[in-house]
């Protein structure tokens, strides 16, 4: 029996170095892999260092502003008359000519071009930033074909030829007069302030408190 109970603390002490052993290999392969993964340039530097918070800089709100592209902000409608007579000698009107009255309704969108800001259109200052934005534009004039119309066509005495270019004219000077009449009441300021409104709601929900625009 004695025998026995030698062999049994024998084998017991046996057990708990082996064991020893392997927390040991296991601590030592932990540590190894822990160092390893710290000197990993994209793992280490990403799960173990410290950051400092970071901060939405220009060019970030740059590339935000662009984003919304070319900002259509008004539209602007107008109803204008014209009236287009062709040319030529005084004899040849009065025997050959042809007068063209057109009534036409026509649009204007106007707005800024926000692909033409760059970085130095951007100031961050902490909490502010500071923007000059690209002059507002027309960037589209345009006829409503659905109301716009020959109101009266005269032909002289031997005209028996309606002369078609003659209504293309009448309609190219109709747009001169639209966008003449859209800038005349403001459609060029109406536009930037609308612009800054929609940039400044932007600008806010990025983070920034404060948004001011430069001259």
């Amino acid at each position: 029996m004695a025998r026995q109970k030698k062999g049994g603390g024998f084998g017991t002490t046996l057990a708990l170095a082996l064991l020893l052993v392997l927390i040991s290999v296991a601590l030592g392969v932990g540590i190894a892999r822990f160092d390893f993964m710290v000197r990993m340039p994209f793992v280490g530097s990403w799960l173990f260092e410290e950051r400092p918070a970071q901060t939405t800089t220009g060019p970030v709100v740059v590339e935000g502003i662009q984003d919304l592209d070319q900002l259509a902000t008004v539209r602007w409608t107008e109803s204008v008359p014209v009236t287009r007579e062709s040319g030529g000698t005084q004899l040849e009107r009065i025997f050959t000519g042809e007068e063209v009255l057109l009534v036409a309704v026509g649009e204007v969108e106007a707005g800024v071009d926000l692909a033409k800001m760059g970085r130095e259109d951007v100031r961050v200052n902490g909490n502010e930033v500071t923007i000059r934005l690209p002059e507002p534009e027309v960037l589209s004039t345009s006829l409503d074909e659905n109301r716009t119309r020959v109101y009266d066509r005269d032909f002289s005495l031997l005209n028996l030829r309606p002369d078609d270019e003659l209504v293309e004219e009448a309609r190219g000077t109709a747009e001169e007069k639209v966008e003449a009449a859209a800038r005349e009441n403001g459609v060029l300021d109406q536009a930037e302030s609308n612009a800054e409104d929609s940039i400044r709601a932007f600008v806010r929900s990025l983070g920034f408190e404060e948004v001011r625009f430069a001259g």
